[in-house]
């Protein structure tokens, strides 16, 4: 049983005044503590639990696809990128004569150089559509994993509706030699 006494209060003087014996106070707190594990017990049942979120990427179901079959991409509304080691980025538009550049996955890296393909499809499209824009991502052995989860959020905060994830091919590795002097 929990409860709290209360001491007696007052000093014993000589000539003071006689009064009435106080008693102690006894207060019994058995039911707030019985309260107190209802409230904790109703509070965890009744909370409900974060669950996890997780980005959906669709793959495709079969390798063999025919030429005719695959997606058609004009070189202009597509835009490549190689996650590299180091948190680095190479990016290049198109294959024929591309010009290859670095940067980061930082707002002002990344982010800036979606945005404005985006913008720059915008004002070439038919259709004024910046969701035209074909993001195509190629991560380079030494990357690391969360180098495509910072990537496919890139593509969630900027709106990037169309994107692949496609393999590092020795096509990309010339490229980027040639051009930047990277790669292998």
């Amino acid at each position: 049983m929990a409860e709290m006494n209360v001491p007696e209060s007052g000093g014993k003087k000589k000539h003071a005044k006689k009064r009435s014996k106080k008693m102690s106070t006894r207060v019994d707190l058995t039911a707030m503590v019985d309260l107190g594990f209802l409230l904790i017990t109703f509070f965890m049942l009744t909370t409900t639990f974060n669950k996890p979120q997780a980005m959906e990427v669709n793959m495709p179901e079969k390798d063999d696809v025919k030429d005719e079959e695959r997606t058609k991409l004009k070189e202009s509304e597509a835009l490549t990128l190689v996650l590299a080691e180091n948190d680095s980025i190479y990016y290049y538009v198109g294959i024929e004569n591309p010009m290859v550049n670095v940067t980061d996955y930082s707002r002002e890296g990344i982010r800036n150089i979606i945005l404005g393909r985006q913008e720059e499809v915008r004002k070439t499209s038919v259709d004024n559509d910046p969701k035209r824009l074909t993001v195509l991502i190629k991560a380079k052995d030494k990357s690391k994993y969360k180098n495509i989860v910072s990537i496919l959020d890139e593509m969630a905060i900027t709106g990037t509706t169309r994107y692949a994830i496609l393999d590092y091919s020795k096509v990309d590795s010339m490229i980027i030699y040639n051009t930047a002097g990277g790669g292998k």
